[in-house]
This record gives C-alpha cells, sequence and structure tokens, in this order.
C-alpha cells in the first residue's frame, strides 16, 4: 500500500508502549541550534497564533499585521485568523521566493509586523534579503520550516522564529517544534527570549484561543489514539471502504469560516514516546527521502510525450543538501488536472498544494504566480514507509531476470593473478575492495572463500567481480560482492541487466544462497529500477560517498580548483618548514598503525581491523606496498596519510594528524603531497576514502574542500 504519510514500524510502537518519553529539551535537539529556546506544540499553525500574540500583547491598541507567502496552506491559518490579526498575502515568483520588490511597493500601503517567510518543500530559501526588509519595517520575521525534515545550511539563521513540523516527516500523530533566536531581526537578545515564558508554558498560553475554536480543537490524546489506530490498520493492510478521489480544482465558492478538525496545542505524550526512538535515524530517512524522489522520477513515464507535454522534475537537491519533503512535478496547467487523475486512478498518491486562501482565490490576477504554481504542480510522497518494490509494483509491470545471451558467458575461477591486475588497470576507476590482493588478505583473515568471476562477450573479457562466501556445506551459502562488478569497458544497458542476472543467481533461498551485494553503480534511477526488476531488495539507503581526483590534470590547475579557504591553508603549511618523508618499509607502516589505534581508542569508532590491514600488505608486492606519507618538522612526524593502490588508481586509506600537525596544516600539506606524488607514480585516478557529512562533518569537510568529483554509490541490497 502507497501511503501519503509515512508509518510506524511494529517495533517503533511496541517500544512507544514501554518507553518513557524523553525530556522536551532532548526531543528538540536537532531542530534548534545554541543560544536558542526551543518548544512543543502540536502543530506549528499554533505556533504562528501564539507568535501573533506574542506581538499583539506589544501594541494591544491595533491589530498586527502579519504577512503570508500567497503560495501557503489556508488550513494552517485557522488559529491565526482566530486571532485578530490583518493578513496580508505578499506575491512569490516562480521560483518559490518572496517577490522583494513587490513586497516594497506593497508596503507604500502599511509595513508589516510579522513576516511570514517559507523554506518550502525542504529546500533554503535565501533569507538574507529578508531579513533586511524586516530590519527596515521593524517586523518580526518567522522562518517556515515545516517542510524541512532537520536544520541545513540556509535554514534557522535569519529569522526571529523558525517553525519545524517532526509530525510531517515523521510517524507520528503531532509534534511541532518552535525555536526563538536571540539575534533576528527583533534582537530579542536573552531577556527578549525570557520575556515569551517557559516553554513548558506555551500550550496554556493558547488556552484561550483554544476554547474559542471549540470543537476543532479536539483533545490532543483522542486525537492521537485516532491517529494510532488508523496507522494500525493501515500497517494490517486495512483499506478506508471509501476510496477518496481528491479534485485538483478549488471549490467554486472559497471561504475561510470553515474551521477543519485540529489537535489541542500541547503534543500528546505518544508523539514524545514515538519520537524518542525516531530521532537517532534522521540520517537513515534523509537518504530514503532522496532514494525513493529518484526512484519515482525514474519511473513516471515520459517516453513518446511530447515536448509540451513532459512531466518535469522541479526543485531538487545536489548531493543532499536538503531533504525533500515531497517529489514535486511541474506541468502545464492544461495538462495538470488531467494527469492528476490519471495517476489518482492508477492508484498513486498524488497531490496539489497548496488550498489556497479566499483571499487569493478571489484575486487570482494579483496573485497570477501563485495561481499558475497551484495549478502546474503535483506532488507524490517519498517518506521512508515507502519500498523501492511498492512503487516498482505500482508503476511498472515486474520484469523477469533476462536470460543470458548466448554471446555473454560468466567464467568463474580461471583468471590469473595477472590478468586481473590489467583488468583493475583496465577498469580505471577501481577499488580496493575488488583487488585481488584485499580478496587474499580475507581469505587469510577472516575464513572468507574467494571466487572471482569474469563476464565475456563472445571472447572479449568486459567486465569482472571479486565474491567472498562462507556458510555451512549443503545448507547454506552466504555470498558478499563489495562495490562490484568491475566493468573494463563502458557497458549498454542490456550488458548491465544481463550481468547482474547472473549474479542474482548466487540468491536463491531454496537452493541455499543468500546473496549480499554493494554495487559498483553510481545513485541513479535506472540502476534502481534495474535492481528491483532482478528481485533485489534495498538493505539500508545508506551508501558509500566519496570524491575522484582525475590525476591526468595539470597540477596547477587541480590547484585552481581548491576552495579558497583550503588552498589559503595549504600556502601556510608550505611556508612553516614542514618536510616530506615518503616510504613503504615496515617500519613506516607500523608507525602509521599505531597512529590508527591512538586514533580508534580517542574518537571510539572502528575501522578496518588492523590484522587485515597487514595481511593485506603482505599480499601486495613490492612495488604496490601501502605508501606512507607523513610530515615532518623539526625532524619529528607531525601528520601522516597511508595509500592503498590498486590497477590505475589508489584509495587514501589511513590518517592522523597531531595537535602540532593541526597548527601547521599538515592534512593539507599532506593530502595535496599525496595527490602529487600519485600523479608522479603515473596513476589515473584518486579516491579520498569516503565521506559522510553527518557521522565525521569535519573530515567530510576537509576532502570536500579539494573539489573533487563528488559520487554516491547504490547503496546494499540483498537477493535470496
Amino acid at each position: 500500500m502507497l501511503t501519503p504519510a509515512p508509518l510506524p514500524t511494529w517495533l517503533d510502537l511496541c517500544r512507544a508502549m514501554v518507553r518513557p518519553a524523553p525530556s522536551d529539551f532532548e526531543l528538540a535537539r536537532p531542530w534548534h541550534r545554541r543560544g536558542e529556546t526551543a518548544g512543543w506544540l502540536s502543530r506549528s499553525a499554533w505556533s504562528l497564533a501564539l507568535i501573533a500574540l506574542w506581538r499583539k500583547s506589544r501594541a494591544p491598541a491595533s491589530p498586527a499585521t502579519v504577512w503570508i507567502p500567497d503560495y501557503f496552506c489556508n488550513a494552517s491559518l485557522v488559529p491565526l485568523r482566530k486571532t485578530g490579526v490583518r493578513l496580508v498575502f505578499y506575491p512569490v515568483t516562480e521560483g518559490l521566493l518572496p517577490d522583494i520588490a513587490a513586497c516594497r511597493a506593497l508596503a507604500d500601503t502599511g509595513s508589516p509586523d510579522i513576516f511570514v517567510l517559507v523554506h518550502y518543500f525542504g529546500r533554503s530559501t535565501p533569507a538574507a534579503p529578508v531579513r533586511d526588509f524586516c530590519n527596515h519595517h521593524g517586523a518580526w520575521l518567522i522562518e517556515d520550516a515545516a517542510h524541512v525534515l532537520r536544520p541545513v545550511n540556509g535554514i534557522g539563521e535569519y529569522g526571529d522564529f523558525v517553525l519545524y513540523s517532526p509530525h510531517k516527516h515523521l510517524p507520528l500523530p503531532d509534534g511541532a517544534v518552535l525555536a526563538i533566536r536571540p539575534n533576528g531581526p527583533g534582537k530579542f537578545g536573552e531577556a527578549g527570549l525570557a520575556s515569551f515564558g517557559s516553554a513548558s508554558t506555551w500550550p496554556g498560553q493558547l488556552g484561550e484561543l483554544q476554547k474559542e475554536l471549540g470543537c476543532a480543537a479536539s483533545s490532543g490524546e483522542i486525537h492521537a489514539a485516532m491517529w494510532l489506530l488508523k496507522r494500525v490498520l493501515q500497517k494490517l493492510g486495512v483499506r478506508s471502504w471509501r476510496r477518496s478521489i481528491s479534485s485538483f480544482v478549488e471549490p467554486s465558492k472559497p471561504c475561510h469560516t470553515v474551521v477543519p478538525a485540529l489537535a489541542a496545542p500541547s503534543q500528546s505524550g505518544l508523539s514524545r514516546r514515538l519520537l524518542g526512538g525516531l530521532l537517532f535515524g534522521l540520517e537513515s530517512v534523509a537518504r530514503q527521502r532522496q532514494r525513493h524522489q529518484i526512484l519515482w522520477d525514474a519511473l513516471l513515464p515520459n517516453d513518446g510525450a511530447a515536448p509540451q507535454d513532459i512531466v518535469s522534475a522541479a526543485e531538487r537537491a545536489a548531493n543532499r543538501q536538503w531533504t525533500p519533503y515531497l517529489a514535486s512535478y511541474r506541468l502545464r496547467p492544461a495538462q495538470a488536472e488531467a494527469t492528476h487523475d490519471q495517476w489518482q486512478r492508477q492508484g498513486l498518491p498524488v497531490t496539489t498544494w497548496p488550498d489556497l486562501p479566499p483571499e487569493v482565490i478571489s484575486h487570482q490576477e494579483r496573485h497570477a504566480n501563485a495561481w499558475h504554481l497551484r495549478h502546474s504542480r503535483l506532488y507524490l510522497p517519498v517518506h521512508q514507509s515507502l519500498t523501492a518494490r511498492g512503487l516498482l509494483n505500482r508503476c511498472l509491470r515486474p520484469q523477469a531476470i533476462p536470460e543470458s545471451e548466448p554471446h555473454l558467458r560468466l567464467v568463474w575461477n580461471k583468471a590469473t593473478r595477472e590478468q586481473w591486475g590489467r583488468w583493475m588497470v583496465q577498469a580505471s576507476r577501481s577499488n580496493l575492495l575488488q583487488s585481488w590482493d584485499y580478496g587474499e588478505a580475507k581469505a587469510d583473515q577472516e575464513g572468507w572463500r574467494v571466487r572471482r568471476g569474469a563476464f565475456y562477450r563472445d571472447d572479449e573479457p568486459i567486465a569482472f567481480a571479486q565474491v567472498l562466501q562462507k556458510g555451512v556445506p549443503g545448507l547454506l551459502t552466504v555470498s558478499r560482492i563489495n562495490r562490484g562488478p568491475l566493468s573494463i569497458r563502458p557497458l549498454t544497458a542490456h550488458e548491465q541487466r544481463d550481468i547482474f542476472g547472473q549474479l542474482a543467481n548466487l540468491g536463491c533461498l531454496r537452493r541455499g544462497r543468500v546473496l549480499t551485494i554493494a554495487p559498483e553503480l553510481d545513485l541513479s534511477g535506472s540502476s534502481m529500477v534495474m535492481m528491483g526488476n532482478m528481485g533485489f531488495r534495498q538493505s539500508s539507503p545508506c551508501a558509500y560517498e566519496s570524491l575522484w581526483i582525475d590525476l591526468d590534470c595539470d597540477l596547477n590547475a587541480l590547484r585552481k580548483l581548491l576552495d579558497g579557504k583550503w588552498r589559503n591553508m595549504l600556502a601556510f603549511s608550505e611556508k612553516a618548514g614542514l618536510t616530506l618523508e615518503i616510504g613503504g618499509d615496515e617500519a613506516r607502516f607500523e608507525w602509521m598503525i599505531a597512529r590508527y589505534r591512538e586514533l580508534m581508542e580517542a574518537k571510539d569508532f572502528s575501522g578496518p581491523p588492523v590484522d587485515l590491514l597487514r595481511s593485506l600488505r603482505r599480499q601486495l608486492g613490492a612495488k604496490d606496498r601501502m605508501p606512507v606519507l607523513r610530515a615532518m618538522h623539526d625532524g619529528e612526524p607531525v601528520a601522516g596519510v597511508c595509500l592503498a593502490r590498486h590497477g590505475a588508481a589508489a584509495t587514501y586509506l589511513l590518517g592522523w594528524n597531531g595537535a602540532r600537525g593541526r597548527n601547521l596544516k599538515a592534512n593539507q600539506y599532506l593530502l595535496w603531497q599525496a595527490i602529487a606524488y600519485l600523479k608522479q607514480s603515473g596513476l589515473r585516478w584518486f579516491d579520498l576514502g569516503g565521506i559522510s557529512e553527518e557521522q565525521t562533518p569535519g573530515i567530510s569537510a576537509f576532502k570536500l574542500g579539494v573539489n573533487g568529483e563528488r559520487y554516491e554509490s547504490l547503496g546494499e541490497y540483498w537477493r535470496w
């Protein structure tokens, strides 16, 4: 079932029944920064109303004027309207940005007291111009980040208030964070933050407003219980007796007096208990949402469509700069309604957004962009409860694994070490995990059985894969392919499908076979579709990310590519008297291993086992032994890196930087020297050894400063 909202897992529900809820401060930690005050309400609609009441209390004689973007959900304004504020709807551009020129003209008829800036669909809206506008008019600035999973660069950095709605992204019945910043246009400072009262009092401050709304503000606990019942029924596969078909167009007579059901201001206990178990999975949620968006892009049919009928992707993030709230698509207004109805008949959970305020609907010519956006955009969910298989089954007919062509064959264990080495060179962007020496080291240290397969078209080898196997003879064999297969030349789509079709035979439970694979494929919708049609299931959305340095480039050109701050630190290190020492002997290697052990203990992380690294070094020939580069100062090593060569490429394997090295910027010095050394050695590519902006932000920022070619692999899959 493709649900429009995420569903809790059975484990989440069981834990919520027995787990005490963390404190409000702990629950809000991912959504606010140091120095801010943050608290919980059930909905961001209540947060808007509460801020309006605070502003009204400072000038009770006249109603506050609140500026709202004209592309905004009317239902979210219900509590705000009840506060008696004057609403002004300012225009947005086609790119969903505030039309600052139009806002300046609009301010001639009355300036705002509160300005609401929306970060649409998870993407950061440039806020500096709006901050300046608010400073000029003495307005408070609200950053509405309800579509934002968690703060990223450019979000929550300019406003007086920041609104987050975790319940929109996570399986929660309610839950919205209101963060107050001391240094926004309102310049509250610490005393100003205190004037709003303790966060625990905020729901109570809305008590009178809740009474005015009457039955529209139902009990939070009753609302949460109804939410729980609905989600349990959905998980059991129970569908609504009445299939909901939403209309694409607005009511002919718009009216803001219709009040939808609204939970009470306080966050429910169920939501707090559920959220306590979800806080540490936000990275996985972000990756899953990104992948589902990419998969939707690949599945939506555009084949054979006329240029004017193409369904095109709207806002998209590069390198996961932000997390999509929905997958948004642009269409011609004349085409959008027909496509909306077609997708609904197909069973896709398509929606339009938002339900425009009546003031906007009544003056379409004044709000032309909002009207056009409303009638030319469609949205599909990307939440973490969806699965690739579910999307494939809904959008495509399952395809059988293609049979091998007679002239494409898989040959096991016939290649020699020398042949494998030549193929690694031909693969160009190879990786250490598919090298012959790595396979031998895994067999030596961890008892894996190594199988090496080569794929031939006629008599030409086109790809190869190293498979590690363990199991109980006659009962079960587990095969592991890590970052393979590698291609010797560019493959056609059919060749790629054929290769993975043959590898799929390693996973067949009725024959006692289980296959886990991290394919050496860049993240793309077409690759996810192919893997799904082969019967592979994604086991984790977390994938290997790194950067390639093209060593074929001139060193001066590579230096110009460096981030400016990174290049300045490199220049500083070169003037600091550092010298370079390079060697692949055992003494230097063991020195690097000792530093590696110290680093793991100090930082409390686990990397490749030391014994495996030693075995790998023994397997390598004298020419290819893992070189260690050390930065020396006054005759003492202050930093070091260890590299691993494989084919025409190398990988940054280990790194260490001492206190003196950090002061001397030795990391920049060594990485640059490694690039020069590998280029001089005749290699073609240098992999910087992986990045993770969530787990190791400092190391990732350091490597990203080189401005290499960033890539993300497809992730982990299994088949049985």
